[in-house]
Parts: structure tokens; C-alpha cells; sequence
């Protein structure tokens, strides 16, 4: 059996309700009564009921964070982010996966309200009505990552600047002489990855005078399938295949090779390639990735820290852009 709060206080020679404002980080407790506790708890190894004090407190040491995929490196690498910044401070995190549900982002939004987090991350892919109308009721502080919603909602966000993004890499293109260049993309209700990296594609047609050619333009989900039955259409409804792809991920970007290989064509002698995010394996392919990258581990990071200063009252970061760089591999050719 375990040594109890009554034999740290006789240790110590201090009261019960001492040993209790020690544990539980009280201020009303002198530096001596406290250097004494402490010093009787790591001799004796004595391990608090966090739970029971967390519930006593109504509160807990823990951070929800709602991720729409737990199988690609972006979420990963943001995860890892948000883990050594949320141990570094005492914080356990609690994930949930909801798969590109948004009736399960509600849901565990709710969820995690009854669970009584101290805060929670949420990437979201979709702000709808019922999203907005959640989130003003949740009283608990909330970052929001990959949505820009600062106009919608008094919750801090992170993002990358996905209009911008798209904009740099199809500039890329079109500087490396290439005049027709294909889209693949996700559907639009994803306004960061489906509408602006869309409208920067299309922004850029415009400035150089390019024709925006609907045949050559595929939307759906973000899975490399995605990307290879894009790139298949493509192939199928052109009556002459396009230059270069320009595909909103670099998931998609992959399957998109991977099509065009199976189909005899080679990237980038045949047609270029290249994608956002910069994944964990968009330099191993071959050929290999030119992409934009987002450091999703800093960007998990930074939003931690935002949410640890939200919890504890101090001055927040209303919206955070992260920046991001082209990253020039093989994938695209000069023409």
C-alpha cells in the first residue's frame, strides 16, 4: 500500500492541508513548509492522485486535440509538435481522430468539454454553422489550426498561407516555360485546401495570360487514389495532355506520378509535378518532390503555445501565419 497524505504531512511536520496546498501548487503556503513537503516527496516517491485532484479542482492537466487524419506525416509532425510542448509544461494530450467527419468534430468537441480539458487544438477542415455555433458555447479556450476563421470567430488560429502558397509553386511553373498546366485538387467545402490553394492556381493562369482549362482541372478527396484517378481523368478528357500538375498536396502530387507512370509517361520529361506540404516522403519518390514546405512540427508547436497562454490569461496571438519556402527537387522540367 502506498504512503498516504497523513504520513507526508508527520514526515514533513507540517498539517495534512499543508501537504494538500503543496500538491496542489497553492500559493498560500510558506517556502519553508513547502521545501519540506517537496523534499519528503521525492525521498518517499510519493505519486499524487492526479485524477482525484484534478476532479477536485474540476479541472484537468489535460489538451484535447481534434485531428480530421491520424495517417499522413502532416498530422504527425504537428502532434509531435504539440506533445513536446505540452510535456514540456505539464500537460498530457488527448487525441481524437474524426476521420473528415464534421458531424464527429462536433461530436468530440462536446466530447471534450465533458471530459473537462484544459484547452483544446482543433484542425479543422470545414467551419460550418453548426462548428461556430459549438465553439461559442464550448467556455473552453480553443486554437484553431489550418482554417483561417479570425473574421468568423474569437478563437486564435494558425495558418500556412495556402492562396499565397499556391501562387509561389504555379509561378514556379509557368517561370519554368510551362503554359498548360493541369489542377488537381479536394473539394471546396475545405476552404484552405480546396478553395484558396484553387484560387491561387487560377490567379496566376490569369496574370500570364493562361487559359484555365476546365478538362484539366479534378476535384475529390486527399488520398493519393485521389490523386492517381485525377491524373487519370486528365489524361483521358485532354486532347493534349498538360505540360505540368499542379496538385493542392503532395499526396495527391504522388498519385499523380504514380498514374503517369503506369501509363507510360514519364515525370518530369512528359509532364511536371508538384505539390504543398512537403511530406516525409515526397524526397524519396522518384522522382523526387518539388513541393512547398509547411513545418507542421512548429506550427503544432506554436499553437501550443498559444493555447498554454490563452489558458493562462496572458496576451494571445489573434491569427498566426507560418511562413513557407519552395522546395526544388526533380519533379519539374524547363520547357
Amino acid at each position: 500500500m502506498g504512503i498516504t497524505i497523513k504520513e507526508i504531512a508527520k514526515l514533513a511536520d507540517v498539517s495534512k492541508s499543508t501537504v494538500s496546498r503543496v500538491i496542489n501548487d497553492s500559493e498560500h503556503v510558506s517556502d519553508e513548509a513547502r521545501k519540506k513537503v517537496q523534499q519528503v516527496i521525492e525521498e518517499t516517491g510519493y505519486i499524487p492522485n492526479s485524477l482525484a485532484k484534478d476532479l477536485q479542482r474540476n479541472k484537468t492537466n489535460t489538451i484535447g486535440v481534434i485531428l480530421p487524419k491520424i495517417n499522413t506525416s502532416t498530422f504527425s509532425s504537428a502532434v509531435e509538435g504539440i506533445s513536446d510542448t505540452m510535456h514540456e509544461n505539464g500537460y498530457n494530450i488527448l487525441l481524437t481522430n474524426t476521420r473528415l467527419n464534421t458531424k464527429e468534430e462536433i461530436n468530440h468537441l462536446k466530447l471534450l468539454k465533458e471530459k473537462r480539458v484544459r484547452g483544446i487544438l482543433f484542425f479543422a477542415t470545414e467551419v460550418t454553422k453548426e462548428h461556430i455555433e459549438t465553439l461559442e458555447r464550448i467556455d473552453i479556450p480553443v486554437v484553431i489550426l489550418g482554417q483561417d476563421t479570425s473574421d468568423i470567430l474569437d478563437f486564435p488560429c494558425v495558418i500556412h498561407d495556402d492562396f499565397v502558397s499556391a501562387q509561389n509553386i504555379v509561378g514556379y511553373l509557368v517561370a519554368h516555360g510551362h503554359k498548360n498546366i493541369g489542377y488537381i485538387g479536394v473539394e471546396e467545402y475545405d476552404i484552405a485546401v480546396g478553395q484558396l490553394r484553387k484560387k491561387g492556381y487560377e490567379a496566376v493562369l490569369t496574370e500570364n495570360n493562361l487559359e484555365i482549362n476546365e478538362e484539366q482541372i479534378y476535384k475529390d478527396g486527399f488520398s493519393m487514389e485521389s490523386g492517381y484517378k485525377g491524373m487519370l481523368e486528365i489524361i483521358n478528357n485532354s486532347q493534349k495532355l498538360p505540360t505540368a500538375i499542379f496538385a493542392a498536396t503532395d499526396r495527391l502530387a504522388i498519385g499523380a506520378i504514380k498514374c503517369l507512370k503506369d501509363k507510360g509517361y514519364q515525370v518530369p520529361e512528359d509532364v511536371s509535378i508538384v505539390g504543398i506540404g512537403d511530406s516525409d516522403i515526397s524526397p524519396l519518390i522518384t522522382p523526387e518532390l518539388t513541393t512547398v514546405r509547411y513545418d507542421h512540427l512548429q506550427a503544432g508547436a506554436k499553437a501550443s503555445q498559444i493555447l498554454l497562454n490563452y489558458i493562462n490569461k496572458q496576451e494571445v496571438t489573434e491569427k498566426l501565419v507560418m511562413n513557407s519556402q519552395i522546395i526544388e527537387r526533380e519533379s519539374v522540367k524547363n520547357v
